[in-house]
């Protein structure tokens, strides 16, 4: 296969929850009970249990054996004024951000030192703001990969427990040699932790040699060291590391730092989304298919070993006439969400209107014929099922099955034979 490649990706706006397992919001205070659990609700789209006492967090623990993702918890409670709850939440297994309306170093301490995942002071709105978006935070990192890079056995043990409290996907290196080759194993590592002084191949070199293989939108790369040299931080951050932790640091801050530098990829990956992904289906848009798809054309050109579809809905003016746009909007969802499903390794685009485009590299015409007949009759027998109706669709589909110049030749053949294909009765791949 060629080495551009599409990226794999779930179309369209989706009623599924953000957050698939429950939140359990423990609160004597039902006012704020109600604020922070409608507020996790509304952010995440997830489902909210309350509690306002120890005894009710014990019976919904009882009827929730599948468990929660994570509990938000007071810690001064009618039947629980001391914390008890936080011992009753960590031995029944479930991951804890603390609230109390107390404040004070030592009192944050033993509750982080109990197992909380953080403290947070009930002071200000900002603080409830802060709970809501950490819960959808721990829910993410549960797909993520981090990497520790340290030397230092109880380091490394001391950062992968940590990064697993904050339910992170951990993996290990003793040096910047055996960080390279998980980089190289784990594309998907998204946080790199990179101590300074390690034999073999420092976190200075670690990093440049990371930043070869991956961008900043890609991974992000914090240094860490226990060295009293101010220069440090700085020549971490010239060799391409996007931040910087001394030891010691407190666990708050390590907490904020790690959050804050992923919440930075995602807002990389939301914005390149927003330039190259088609609002309604999720797929890619025109714009991004023409820039990879001149690419895997280049690629291609040698070995001539390129597929082109042009896709159309059959009869869709009628669908949107006859039942609504909104229901005509759930189709084209429909429709990108099959060709996801049926063409994962493809480069799958949605042109405009009802047109949607597929490009096959390393295919020949007989493969890429014989895919796109089963996606068409599998779709016949999966009609869109919208707001109680069923609604039969179909599409006609038009092949290009040689590179020739150029992209945009390749198109304007598939473009003809979508057209007879429409001409010859629709429902077919004309090709």
């Amino acid at each position: 296969m060629n080495n551009v490649r599409a990226t794999k990706r779930a179309p369209g706006p989706s009623s599924a929850r953000t957050v698939a397992l429950p939140i359990l919001v423990v609160e004597d205070q039902h006012s704020i009970a109600q604020l922070l659990a409608a507020m996790i609700k509304e952010r995440w789209n997830a489902e909210v249990c309350v509690a306002h006492s120890l005894r009710e967090a014990r019976e919904l623990v009882q009827s929730h054996p599948a468990g929660f993702l994570v509990a938000t918890c007071d810690l001064h409670l009618p039947d629980a004024p001391y914390g008890e709850v936080l011992d009753f939440l960590n031995a029944a297994g479930i991951k804890t951000i603390a609230l109390s309306g107390a404040y004070g170093e030592d009192f944050r301490d033993t509750v982080l030192n109990k197992g909380a995942i953080d403290f947070v002071p009930k002071d200000n709105i900002n603080s409830f703001e802060y709970v809501t978006e950490l819960v959808g935070r721990i829910s993410k990192n549960r797909h993520l990969k981090v990497l520790v890079a340290d030397d230092s056995m109880s380091a490394r043990a001391v950062l992968k427990h940590t990064l697993e409290q904050l339910c992170f996907q951990v993996l290990t290196a003793n040096d910047g040699k055996e960080a390279l080759a998980a980089l190289a194993g784990n594309p998907d590592i998204r946080l790199l932790l990179a101590d300074y002084n390690m034999p073999e191949m420092d976190g200075f070199a670690l990093t440049i040699e990371a930043r070869k293989k991956f961008g900043k939108d890609r991974l992000a790369i914090i240094g860490i060291s226990s060295s009293d040299d101010e220069t440090i931080s700085a020549r971490f951050i010239k060799c391409g590391a996007n931040d910087f932790i001394r030891r010691p640091y407190s666990y708050e801050e390590f907490v904020c730092r790690i959050n804050q530098n992923v919440d930075m990829l995602e807002l990389i990956q939301a914005n390149r989304d927003a330039a190259y992904r088609d609002f309604l289906t999720g797929l890619f848009n025109r714009r991004y298919f023409f820039l990879t798809g001149s690419k895997l054309h280049d690629a291609a050109r040698k070995s001539g070993r390129l597929v082109l579809a042009m896709i159309d809905i059959d009869h869709f003016k009628k669908i949107n006439d006859e039942h609504g746009h909104p229901c005509g909007d759930a189709a084209l969802r429909h429709l990108g969400a099959a060709l996801v499903e049926h063409f994962p390794q493809a480069l799958v685009a949605r042109l405009g209107g009802e047109e949607f485009a597929v490009l096959l590299d390393d295919a020949d015409a007989d493969e890429a014929r014989a895919q796109l007949e089963s996606f068409r009759q599998s779709l016949r027998r999966t009609p869109l099922a919208d707001g109680g109706k069923i609604i039969e669709m179909a599409v006609s589909i038009g092949l290009a099955d040689q590179p020739g110049a150029d992209l945009d030749e390749m198109i304007k053949r598939a473009d003809t034979r979508l057209y007879q294909a429409k001409e010859n009765g629709r429902d077919r791949i004309v090709g």
